[in-house]
């Protein structure tokens, strides 16, 4: 069995290689203890709204972020197996093509089902309800340090004018430093923008590299941006972020 859990990865890399994708590097050490029970509470918090609504009710919010990845790879492992894993993808005003690419990428490894939109966030789960009114459910992957995400539970139904659905936060508790080390440590493929300098993504009119990992290289002799998983100081996640746009549904409240 553990032979067959490593072929498939290999393969999937070599896949990637040949059509010119990102393959992130391994991290070789495994998940620190408190790593560990987070992803148990997740996972259960995962399989408690499974058992709470069908599988036609539910959904993922994808958007190709390192957050929301993190949660497909889980909910992927724990789900049924007759489950679909159903997603929705609202498509930004200036998208990056390389986030674009990736989100395609990941519908063909994960078999996802996906309905994409385009427009507003808020304008395009009214119509997915409105299109697919038995969906009564979404997971999320806001975490607390995110706009908003202070106000948040786990389980919160929107309001404020967002369609009647209970949204659902399993990585609510998880820091910066967690989802890299969830995705280095399963060796997960990520959108090739966060080894570029980039650390949170949006619209290309709304996201610049972020300043705090530029540093100066000694062999090349130039200034490089490291990688988004070596910041430092995870309060400057979004500083290479205009916090300017839509709500998103994980700030609805607000």
């Amino acid at each position: 069995m553990k032979l067959v859990a490593q072929f498939w990865p290999r393969v999937w890399h070599s896949q990637l290689k040949n059509r010119g994708l990102h393959v992130p590097p391994v991290e070789v050490k495994r998940l620190n203890d408190q790593l560990k029970d987070k992803l148990q509470h997740s996972t259960e918090l995962i399989r408690r709204a499974m058992s709470l609504y069908k599988p036609n009710e539910i959904m993922l919010c994808f958007n190709g972020g390192k957050d929301c990845t993190v949660l497909l790879d889980i909910l992927a492992k724990n789900k049924p197996p007759s489950m679909p894993l159903r997603a929705v993808y609202v498509k930004s005003a200036d998208p990056f093509e390389e986030l674009e690419k990736f989100v395609d990428d990941c519908v063909d490894r994960y078999g996802l089902q996906m309905r994409r939109y385009e427009g507003v966030l808020k304008l395009a789960f009214q119509q997915l309800v409105a299109e697919d009114p038995q969906v009564r459910a979404m997971f999320l992957g806001c975490r607390r340090s995110d706009p908003g995400g202070g106000n948040l539970h786990e389980m919160l139904p929107c309001d404020n004018g967002w369609p009647p659905m209970m949204r659902i936060f399993p990585l609510l508790n998880w820091s910066y430093h967690d989802i890299w080390s969830y995705l280095r440590s399963n060796n997960l493929p990520y959108c090739c923008l966060y080894d570029q300098g980039y650390t949170s993504l949006g619209d290309r009119s709304s996201t610049r590299l972020n300043p705090s990992l530029l540093v100066y290289n000694e062999q090349l002799d130039k200034m490089i941006y490291r990688a988004a998983y070596e910041l430092e100081d995870i309060r400057l996640e979004r500083a290479n972020r205009d916090e300017q746009g839509q709500a998103t549904v994980g700030e609805s409240k607000q």
